[in-house]
């Protein structure tokens, strides 16, 4: 065994330390606990404990700006050139000249586009017969009597509509000419009775 002050070994059974004196004092010998079996522990609950965060010291922007290197911004890309367009030439419209139309002159007292048909076609009627008897040789007077009466129609055709057109134009020149036509032939007529009568005359002398 072994002194407990001066740790000398010695036999067992002194009652003091051959070396130094000490009491020896008898150390039970440690006996070995058989083993047991370890039963199973259950983990007891563990309350969840609120974790406090720590507070946060600011850094001054300026610092942390002059700490981080500063990445120079990449080159913005160069814009495409516009391609010119092509633009639709309207075709030019033909610009029709306008010509002022003649404003008709109306007759006073009379509205415009007055018409008398019936009168117009009377008119006609006459300068016809009156054409037709002055070719006769016999009734040629008759020319003459419907060509007055036709052209005293044409008067009053313009008294009326202002102014002589279509049938009563036309009448107006036939009855004209009928008048014109008559007179002769009738003066021939009148002219070979004169003479017929004066030969006749003379041959009774």
């Amino acid at each position: 065994m072994f002194c407990t002050n001066c740790g000398s070994q010695f036999e067992d059974g002194n009652a003091f330390c051959p070396n130094c004196g000490t009491k020896v004092e008898t150390v039970a010998q440690p006996v070995e606990a058989a083993p047991v079996a370890a039963a199973p522990v259950e983990a007891a609950p563990v309350a969840a404990t609120p974790v406090e965060a720590a507070p946060v010291e600011a850094v001054p922007v300026a610092a942390a700006a002059a700490a981080a290197p500063v990445e120079p911004a990449p080159a913005p890309a160069p814009a495409p050139a516009p391609q010119p367009q092509a633009v639709p030439v309207q075709p030019v419209q033909p610009v029709t000249p306008v010509y002022a139309q003649p404003t008709p002159v109306q007759p006073m007292g009379m509205p415009m586009g007055a018409n008398n048909p019936e009168l117009a076609k009377s008119l006609l009627t006459m300068g016809i017969l009156a054409v037709a008897f002055a070719c006769t040789v016999w009734l040629g007077f008759l020319g003459i009597i419907f060509g007055a009466i036709g052209l005293s129609k044409a008067k009053k055709f313009t008294e009326e509509c202002g102014q002589l057109f279509g049938k009563a134009r036309v009448g107006k020149y036939l009855s004209l000419g009928g008048l014109i036509g008559g007179s002769v032939v009738t003066a021939y007529v009148a002219f070979y009775i004169f003479a017929a009568v004066i030969s006749v005359l003379a041959e009774m002398n």
